[in-house]
């Protein structure tokens, strides 16, 4: 599975020490992960962390490689972060329900209310091919506002990683708005709006078969109500 988005540093998703117990996460996680290394090292446990697309993330438990530029990374996961419907046909040895999320618009200008005042403007969304959250925000749509096609028809971005082109393309007022996640959105201090009609999303931390007595500690330590207190702080809602 290759991961190479031109104009950005994709090393920027590769944390940690590549000895430790190996983790893939779901992207929009990135900016806890920091917080998060550095609480299971004051536990005595070294970690390398993948934040990435739920979709590749999905490919990496099942055995694939990653390839960053002329980096080939083909260490396999122990511990995945996924939402609960993609564990589903993964072999696991133990799983618990961690934090829930919800979808957000985020624009520049003229505030944006719904769903459907995305029509017409300059946006970015995430692609329900490879992103959770770009499925989730098509069912949405078609739900309430009509043909999905037509909105990316009419020249809507569709991204390959979201948490990274996104706040990029606002920034820069390449697009007028774009759809992440709430947290992200308090993040980055965008403005935003976090519709009434929306889906709710859980992330699920994954202990995979195969994995080593380390990794077994960490998935332990993942259950700990510090690491709820970490993604509390970022906006995060704990299960």
């Amino acid at each position: 599975m290759e991961l190479n988005l031109p104009l950005f540093d994709n090393l920027e998703d590769l944390w940690g020490d590549i000895s430790g117990v190996r983790m893939s996460f779901a992207g929009n996680q990135w900016f806890v992960v920091r917080d998060l290394i550095e609480y299971i090292e004051r536990e005595g446990l070294k970690v390398y962390v993948e934040t990435i697309p739920p979709g590749i993330v999905r490919k990496r438990a099942e055995g694939e490689p990653l390839k960053i530029g002329n980096l080939l990374i083909s260490l396999k996961p122990e511990i995945v972060s996924l939402p609960p419907s993609m564990l589903e046909g993964l072999k696991v040895k133990e799983k618990f329900d961690y934090v829930e999320n919800d979808l957000a618009i985020v624009f520049s200008g003229q505030p944006i209310k719904s769903w459907c005042e995305l029509k017409g403007k300059r946006i970015a969304i995430p692609n329900p091919k490879t992103e959770g959250i770009g499925k989730l925000f098509m069912e949405i749509y078609e739900e309430s506002c009509g043909n999905y096609e037509e909105l990316v028809r009419l020249g809507a971005y569709l991204t390959a990683m979201h948490h990274r082109e996104i706040p990029n393309m606002l920034k820069l007022g390449d697009i007028e708005a774009g759809v992440m996640w709430m947290t992200e959105a308090l993040y980055w201090g965008f403005k935003h709006v976090v519709p009434e009609k929306n889906r709710t999303s859980r992330l699920a931390f994954a202990l995979l078969e195969g994995a080593g007595r380390e990794a077994e500690a960490v998935f332990n330590i993942l259950k700990n109500p510090q690491v709820r207190e970490i993604y509390r702080r970022y906006g995060f809602k704990v299960v």
